[in-house]
């Protein structure tokens, strides 16, 4: 038996159903009943065990072996090329009250006895050009965008932020556990993207082996915490073009650096235009350990470079009190280098500082006063004054 062959014909199971018009399935209650009937207007899922036995010979299942989808839609895009609106596979819209537009569950979801495991919540695939006659004016298609809700624009007198735009939790769901009401607009708001690392949460377990007698109680969770954000910039084919940068970070409305600035760096950071001493490219803080580590196995931990100013610049601490009188000094120098007992780096640049510090805990300072060219990098000390033993 064919399907319906247009509108207002009876569907039919398992056939191709043909209509001119929308079909509307409208969900309603009878005039005394408060409560609709069932959890949600369409329901498409997996038969379970048959409701009469006597519909199963011996050894018999209604549960089909092969794996197939719960539901597909495709949309139809406008014909022709440029212009034409895009056309959505699915449309998801939440209730009116924070009802999420859609919800994707893997097939461990999180409810407990739910028999399932693994699975992606959401997986965008983002579409490509054609292979064929390619319409320049069509980009690609992002695999995911997230666009986060805005507040009231007159009704706002709180300051509260607008929504993230994408929250992404690391071990963040699983069966009896949510974590994201511990993380509210208050924290998230206003975030283009905010990613919270999994903990690296350990329990002890009691082990056993194949005859069931105990066993040593071991560890068992994550060997260590996962990162909030890791970007990995990518390579080319071309054997001069530097890899991108693995994040790059703009303050403001200021431009994205070409490749030319970022290429090879891990973390680039642009600060505002025309912002002045406020405009920070990279700021590290740290209550107890150092704000900003650098470490390097074969060059400089460090480099600074300003076109028109100092390159390096320490905060002073107060003193407190003025210094008072000054008093000659006559700093002196080791003996250590030109008798060939300490040995500096060939490779230097003019402006490298490298500090020593001798079996005796003593600290010198070296200033590289001429690169390394024609001859090695050449050396001198930087003298000092007097030592003396803090106190505070």
């Amino acid at each position: 038996m064919a399907g319906a062959s247009g509108s207002g014909e009876e569907m039919q199971t398992g056939r191709v159903n043909r209509a001119e018009g929308r079909t509307i399935v409208w969900a309603q209650v009878e005039p005394d009943v408060a409560d609709f009937d069932g959890p949600a207007i369409l329901i498409a899922e997996v038969a379970g065990d048959a409701e009469d036995p006597d519909d199963y010979e011996d050894g018999a299942s209604f549960i089909p072996s092969n794996a197939f989808h719960g539901l597909m839609a495709t949309g139809k895009s406008a014909s022709g090329f440029a212009g034409s609106p895009p056309a959505h596979g699915v449309i998801g819209r939440g209730g009116r009250k924070s009802g999420s537009g859609v919800v994707g569950l893997g097939g461990g979801v999180p409810e407990p006895d739910s028999a399932g495991e693994g699975g992606i919540g959401v997986h965008g695939l983002g579409g490509s050009q054609a292979v064929v006659f390619p319409d320049p004016d069509t980009s690609p298609g992002a695999g995911v965008v997230g666009q986060g809700g805005r507040q009231s624009e007159r009704e706002n007198t709180a300051r509260s932020l607008h929504a993230a735009g994408v929250v992404g939790l690391g071990g963040g769901t699983g069966p009896a556990h949510d974590d994201l009401p511990a993380h509210p607009l208050a924290e998230t708001g206003g975030i283009g993207v905010y990613g919270k690392g999994a903990d690296a949460t350990v329990v002890q377990v009691q082990t056993f082996d194949e005859t069931g007698t105990a066993g040593p109680v071991v560890a068992s969770g994550p060997a260590v915490p996962g990162a909030g954000v890791v970007g990995r910039g990518g390579v080319s084919d071309e054997p001069r073009m530097p890899a991108a940068a693995g994040v790059v970070g703009v303050s403001g409305a200021s431009p994205v650096p070409p490749i030319s600035a970022t290429g090879d760096v891990g973390v680039v950071g642009q600060g505002a235009s025309g912002a002045g001493e406020r405009s920070i490219g990279v700021l590290g803080r740290s209550a107890d350990g150092p704000g900003v580590r650098g470490t390097s196995s074969d060059s400089r931990g460090g480099v600074f470079e300003s076109a028109r100013a100092a390159q390096l610049r320490l905060l002073p601490h107060q003193a407190g009190r003025v210094f008072g009188p000054t008093t000659a000094s006559s700093p002196r120098e080791f003996l250590a280098e030109r008798e060939g007992e300490l040995h500096l780096p060939k490779r230097g640049a003019a402006g490298d500082i490298i500090a020593v510090v001798d079996d005796d805990g003593a600290c010198a300072y070296w200033c590289c006063v001429r690169g390394e060219g024609a001859g090695p990098a050449r050396w001198a000390q930087m003298l000092l004054g007097a030592a003396f033993d803090g106190d505070s």
